[in-house]
C-alpha cells in the first residue's frame, strides 16, 4: 500500500482508539497478582528493562513523583506501603463484573477512571500543537467560546506563562470577577463540565445512587467537631500529632503488647479510618447476607446444593473462575450454567425462575465476599500497610501542612468541605413528591451546587497565595513541569515543519505509527483504512454534540422544584459566604456543625421512598461518550441459561445494576437513559432502532485495530518511555 495511506486524520483516529483501550487494559492488569513486578519506577524495576503498564507508570512518573509532598516520600514506601496494599487487592481476588451480572461499583469507578485518564496519557506522548492565535474576549454564555478558551488556556500553560499571571492575580484577589477573560471563561468551562461529571456519575449511572448512599454513611461517620477543633490548635507539631491520633491511633490490648515487644504482628484492631470503612461495608454484608438466606431457604433440598457449588465457586483460585467464564463465553451459557456444568452437580437443570434466583445468589456472594477481603486487606492485615503508609504520607507532607496551617484558616476549610459534601448529598438523592412525581437534578443544578460554594475554594486559594509565597511556588513550579510535559517536541523523523507536528494527533510518535501500520499484511492494512475514517467522524460528531449539550447546559434554568431550590436558598445549610481573606494567625469564627442523623436514616429514607423513575439529559464532555463505549465493550453473563453474552451497557444490565444491596430498587432508567441513547454518539438516523446494535458493530469493528496492533502499540510506549 502507499506509504500515505495514514493521512493527519487517519493517525489520529488510529491513536486516539490505541490510547482509548491501552489504557484501560492497563487498569484492567491490576487485577492479576503480580502486576507491579515490571512496572517501573516508583516500584521494583530492571535496569532497560520497560514497563509493562507504560502509560501509567509515565503519569505516575511525571505528574506524582514530583508532586510537593509526595516527592518527600522515601522509596521504601513505594516498594514495601503501596506495593504490598495493592499486591494484597490483587490476591483478594475480587469479583467481576460478567459473574454478577450486573456492573459492579468497582468497574464503574474504573472506567470512569480510564476515561478521564487517557487524555493525559495522549496529551503525554503526542503533545499539544502550539496555537499562535489568540482571543481578547470571550463570552461565557456561548459554548464555542469557552471551548475556545480552554484551547487556549491550555496552550498558553503549556507554551506560556498563563499559571504565572493567574496565580499572581489571586493573591491580589478572592474575586473572580477581577480576572481577566481568559481565566472567568475557563473557569465556567471547567465549572460546568464538572457539574456534567457528577451528574452522569451520581444520576445516570446505574450504580451512582447506591454510591451516593456509600458515601453517605462514610460521611455521617467523620467527626467532623473534633477536626475542626484540633485544626485550630496553634502550635503546629501538637495540631498534626492530634490529627495523627484522632484518625490514626489504635486503642487496644493488643497495640499495646505490640509495642512493648511481648506479642509481634498481632493484630491491634482498628482505628478511626479503619472502623468507617469497615462498619461502612458491615452494613452491606448484614444485608446480603439476609437476602441469602432467604434465598437459602427458599429452595428444595437439590436446589439447595446449586446453591452450594455457586457458592464454592467464589471462593476458587482466580485460573479456575477465569476458565469457567471462558467456558461460558465461548459456549453462551450463563456463567450459573456454567459453574453447575463445571461441578459435575446431580442436577444442572433449572427454570427460567431457579436460573434468575441462583444468578442472584451468586451475585449476592460474591458481593459479600469483596466486602469482607477489603476489610480484611485494609483493616484487619498484619503487619498495616494501610496505616503505616497514611503516617509516612503526613510525615512527608509536614512542609505543607505547616506552611498551610500558618496560612490558611484551617478550620473554615473543613467546615466549608462539611456543607459542601452535605449539600451534594442532598441534592444527588433522587426521590419522589408526595404525588409519586420523581424529583431529578439536572446537570444545571449540579453547576448551581458549584456556584454556591466556588467562593470557598477561591477564598482557599486566595489565602495560599496571599500568605505564603513559598508554598504557592512549589505548586507553581510543579503545574508548569507538569504542563511542560505536553509540548511537541521534534524528533529525527518528525520535523517542525511537516503538517502532522501542527495538528492534533501522535506526535513524535506518528512515524512510528505509520512503520507499525506498513508492518501488517495488505489484506489487513485494507480492512483497518475504513475503520480508522469511520472513527473519525464518529470523534468529530462526539465533539460536535457535547458541544451542543455544554450549549443546553448554558441557556437552561435552574430546577423550581421546591425540595431543589431549598438547597440554594441557603435556609437548608449554611452558605458559603466567606469574607475576605483574613491574615496569617487571624481564623474566622464559624458555628459548630448540626450532629448527624442515625447511619440508619439514608437506608431507610430509600426504603420508605416509592421507586423514582430516571429521565435526565446528561451535560458536556467527551469523556463521557468514552465511558459509555468502555460499557459498550464489556461482557456480562447472559441473564438466561443460554444465548450471548450482554454489554454493560444493555437495558436490561443497566436496570438490574440499580439495586441496592438489601435488593430494593434504587431507581428505575427511562427507556434511552437505560440504553444510554442520550450520551451515545450518533451515528445516523437509525439510532433510535438500533443503537445498542450498532454500538455493538462499532466495538467489533475496533476489536480488529486492537488485535493487529494493540501489543505492539504498548511495546512501543514502553520503549519510548523506559528511562531506567
Amino acid at each position: 500500500m502507499s506509504e500515505e495511506v495514514l493521512s493527519t486524520t487517519r493517525t489520529a483516529a488510529l491513536f486516539d482508539i490505541l490510547t482509548h483501550y491501552n489504557t484501560y487494559a492497563e487498569i484492567r492488569d491490576f487485577r492479576k497478582p503480580g502486576s507491579l513486578a515490571q512496572y517501573g519506577p516508583p516500584f521494583h524495576y530492571e535496569d532497560q528493562k520497560p514497563s509493562t503498564s507504560p502509560a501509567l507508570q509515565t503519569l505516575v512518573s511525571r505528574f506524582l513523583l514530583n508532586l510537593p509532598g509526595l516527592n518527600n516520600l522515601p522509596e521504601k514506601w513505594w516498594k514495601v506501603q503501596c506495593h504490598n496494599i495493592i499486591e494484597n487487592l490483587e490476591h483478594a481476588n475480587l469479583s467481576e463484573s460478567y459473574d454478577k451480572g450486573v456492573i459492579g461499583s468497582r468497574k464503574t469507578v474504573a472506567t470512569a477512571i480510564s476515561a478521564l485518564v487517557e487524555y493525559p496519557v495522549r496529551g503525554t506522548y503526542g503533545g499539544l500543537p502550539e496555537k499562535n492565535s489568540q482571543h481578547a474576549d470571550y463570552d461565557t454564555s456561548n459554548a464555542e467560546d469557552l471551548s475556545r478558551a480552554f484551547r487556549d488556556f491550555v496552550n498558553n500553560a503549556v507554551y506560556d506563562n498563563v499559571l504565572e499571571e493567574m496565580v499572581n492575580k489571586t493573591a491580589q484577589t478572592d474575586r473572580l470577577e477581577d480576572h481577566p477573560p481568559l481565566t472567568k471563561a475557563v473557569h465556567e468551562f471547567v465549572l460546568v463540565n464538572l457539574a456534567s461529571l457528577m451528574h452522569y456519575t451520581l444520576i445516570l449511572s446505574p450504580k451512582g445512587q447506591y454510591l451516593l448512599k456509600l458515601v453517605d454513611n462514610a460521611n455521617k461517620l467523620v467527626p467532623y467537631l473534633v477536626i475542626k477543633q484540633t485544626v485550630r490548635i496553634g502550635n503546629v507539631a501538637t495540631m498534626i500529632n492530634a490529627m495523627v491520633k484522632v484518625g490514626l491511633a489504635k486503642m487496644s490490648v493488643a497495640s499495646v503488647t505490640n509495642w512493648i515487644g511481648l506479642t509481634q504482628n498481632s493484630d491491634e484492631g482498628m482505628n478511626l479510618m479503619q472502623t468507617i470503612i469497615s462498619t461502612v461495608l458491615n452494613w452491606d454484608i448484614k444485608d446480603l447476607e439476609s437476602r441469602a438466606s432467604k434465598l437459602e431457604r427458599e429452595r428444595a433440598k437439590l436446589g439447595k446444593e446449586q446453591l452450594r457449588i455457586l457458592k464454592e465457586y467464589t471462593t476458587k483460585p482466580q485460573h479456575e473462575q477465569d476458565r469457567i467464564r471462558k467456558e461460558s463465553l465461548t459456549q453462551s451459557i450463563s456463567i450459573v450454567a456454567a459453574i453447575l456444568k463445571d461441578s459435575k452437580c446431580s442436577s444442572t437443570e433449572l427454570t427460567d425462575f431457579h436460573h434468575t434466583q441462583a444468578l442472584d445468589y451468586l451475585s449476592i456472594q460474591l458481593s459479600i465476599r469483596d466486602r469482607k477481603q477489603l476489610i480484611q486487606v485494609l483493616c484487619k492485615s498484619s503487619p498495616d500497610h494501610l496505616t503505616t503508609s497514611v503516617r509516612e504520607v503526613v510525615d512527608a507532607y509536614e512542609p505543607v501542612i505547616r506552611r498551610m496551617h500558618k496560612a490558611v484558616d484551617l478550620s473554615g476549610t473543613v467546615t466549608d468541605f462539611e456543607y459542601f459534601l452535605r449539600d451534594l448529598i442532598k441534592l444527588a438523592r433522587i426521590q419522589t413528591d408526595k404525588s409519586g412525581k420523581s424529583i431529578i437534578p439536572t446537570v444545571g443544578d449540579f453547576v448551581q451546587l458549584l456556584r454556591k460554594h466556588q467562593r470557598s475554594c477561591h477564598v482557599f486559594m486566595h489565602q495560599c497565595c496571599k500568605n505564603d509565597k513559598e508554598l504557592t511556588g512549589w505548586y507553581l513550579e510543579w503545574a508548569k513541569e507538569a504542563a511542560s510535559h505536553f509540548k511537541r517536541e521534534p524528533d529525527t523523523d518528525f520535523d517542525p515543519s511537516s503538517a502532522e507536528f501542527q495538528e492534533k494527533g501522535a506526535g513524535s510518535l506518528t512515524p512510528h505509527l505509520h512503520d507499525m501500520f506498513k508492518s501488517l499484511p495488505e489484506d489487513r492494512q485494507s480492512q483497518i483504512i475504513p475503520i480508522l475514517d469511520s472513527h473519525s467522524s464518529f470523534l468529530d460528531k462526539m465533539h460536535a454534540q457535547s458541544s451542543a449539550r455544554l450549549q443546553n447546559v448554558l441557556r437552561s434554568p435552574p430546577s423550581k422544584t421546591p425540595a431543589i431550590a431549598k438547597i440554594f436558598s441557603g435556609s437548608a445549610s449554611r452558605p458559603p459566604s466567606r469574607p475576605a481573606s483574613p491574615g496569617p494567625g487571624s481564623p474566622v469564627e464559624r458555628t459548630h456543625s448540626v450532629p448527624p442523623p442515625d447511619p440508619s436514616d439514608t437506608s431507610k429514607e430509600i426504603k420508605d421512598s416509592p421507586t423514582p423513575e430516571v429521565s435526565s439529559s446528561p451535560g458536556p464532555g467527551s469523556f463521557l461518550a468514552r465511558w459509555q463505549a468502555l460499557l459498550d465493550a464489556t461482557p456480562i453473563t447472559p441473564l438466561t441459561q443460554s444465548g450471548p453474552p450482554k454489554a454493560a451497557s444493555s437495558p436490561e444490565v443497566v436496570q438490574s445494576s440499580a439495586t441496592d444491596v438489601d435488593g430494593s430498587r434504587l431507581v428505575n432508567f427511562g427507556q434511552e437513559e437505560a440504553k444510554g441513547e442520550r450520551i451515545r454518539v450518533d451515528q445516523g438516523p437509525t439510532k433510535r432502532k438500533s443503537s445498542t446494535h450498532e454500538a455493538r458493530e462499532r466495538q467489533k469493528q475496533l476489536k480488529i485495530v486492537i488485535d493487529a496492533m494493540g501489543e505492539d502499540f504498548r511495546n512501543l510506549l514502553a520503549e519510548k518511555t523506559c528511562y531506567w
